[in-house]
Formats: structure tokens, C-alpha cells, sequence
């Protein structure tokens, strides 16, 4: 949900040199904090001077499902598990949650925690089908880590002021995109998903 609200924060006598600006409020989920190892921000400034404003509630409608049907309850739904073993499981039951976790891996160069927990079986066929496997994809992810990582970023903070948008194919590809206007400025522009029982993993990005 979000308020617009367009403001002239000017002084009487200087009314006529100043130009209205947009301020946009936005309630933010509270479980976004929990999947991200820095602070989100609670005050954004787009390209085009808008200023957004976040404040916070518990989890959307749509995360209570997501975690419902998965039988997870929120407060204990963790998108990164550590196993009693010293090992590492990922959860994604909504497209952030996978962004969160692609940030994350590309972050710390775990790609083959991200081919393992993450890429979708179907594309790992594909890889195999070509030849190829793990090794083209760590090669893929370090070549463009920077860019990709720079994309999801921004993908993910898009999620709240409407530069990117979900959309869900008949096919039931999940597709994350920028607006055209936010896309020119990224090598890579959309992220695809596909759902693999509960859980969302990754499909591509292009």
C-alpha cells in the first residue's frame, strides 16, 4: 500500500522559484529486514527527484500465504539456514526472497551453494543438455558479478517504489523487470523464476 503526497515545502516569498516535488509512502513488509544482512533505507531519492518513505508492518497478505502453505510460520521462516552439520540451506517461497538470496551469494562468491540451493533443476538440464554445467555457471557469475549484483539491488529496492514489476507468464514463469526507463541503465534487465513445489528458485537472467 503506499500514500501519494506532492508537497511545496517553500517559504511564502519564495513560492514562485520553487517547483513541487513528490513524496511517496510506502509500508514495508517487516520480514524484508530479516533478509538482508545491511539496513534497508527508510528514505529513497529516485532519478526523477521523487522521495519515497518507508515505514513498517508485519508481513503482506501475500507472505502470510506463502509461508502458510508451506506450513512455516513467519517469525521462524529463515530464507538462509545453516545445518547442524556446518552446511547451508536456501528458502525462497517469493521472488525477494530469492533476489535476497542472489545478492548474498554473489556478495560472498558462493556459487556453488547458489547452483546447489537456487537454479531451478530445469536449468540445469538446459546446462547439461548443452555440454555444460557448474563450471560455465561460476564462470558466468564472476565475469558479471558486479553487474549482477548492482541489477538485483536495485531490483530489490524497485520492489517498493514500483520500478520493478512482477509479472507471472501463463506458463508460471515468475518475471522481475525494470521499467524501461530504469532498464537502459543495467547490462542485465529481468530476472526469471519458476515455482519447484513451494519453494521459487532461479531460472535465468537476461
Amino acid at each position: 500500500m503506499k500514500r501519494v503526497v506532492t508537497l511545496l515545502l517553500c517559504g511564502t516569498p519564495l513560492l514562485a522559484a520553487c517547483e513541487p516535488y513528490r513524496i511517496e509512502y510506502h509500508t514495508r513488509p517487516a520480514y524484508y529486514d530479516r533478509l538482508v544482512s545491511e539496513p534497508l533505507p527508510d528514505r529513497v531519492e529516485l532519478d526523477d527527484g521523487t522521495i519515497v518513505l518507508y515505514n513498517t508492518k508485519s508481513g503482506t497478505a501475500e507472505s502470510r500465504r506463502a509461508l502458510s502453505k508451506a506450513g512455516a510460520d513467519e517469525d521462524l521462516f529463515r530464507i538462509r539456514e545453516e545445518t547442524e552439520d556446518g552446511g547451508v540451506r536456501l528458502h525462497a517461497l517469493l521472488p525477494e526472497h530469492v533476489l535476497a538470496n542472489m545478492l548474498r551469494c554473489l556478495r560472498d562468491r558462493e556459487y556453488q551453494l547458489m547452483w546447489d540451493e537456487l537454479v531451478a533443476e530445469r536449468t540445469k538440464l538446459s546446462y547439461a543438455a548443452e555440454g555444460f554445467g557448474f563450471e560455465q555457471f561460476r564462470e558466468f557469475c564472476d565475469t558479471y558479478r558486479l553487474d549482477l549484483a548492482k541489477m538485483i539491488n536495485r531490483m530489490r529496492l524497485g520492489l517498493a517504489t514500483h520500478e520493478t514489476v512482477v509479472d507471472t507468464l501463463e506458463n508460471g514463469t515468475i518475471v522481475c523487470r525494470f521499467w524501461p526507463q530504469t532498464a537502459r541503465l543495467f547490462r542485465f534487465k529481468r530476472v526469471m523464476m519458476v515455482r519447484e513445489g513451494f519453494e521459487v528458485k532461479l531460472l535465468m537472467v537476461k
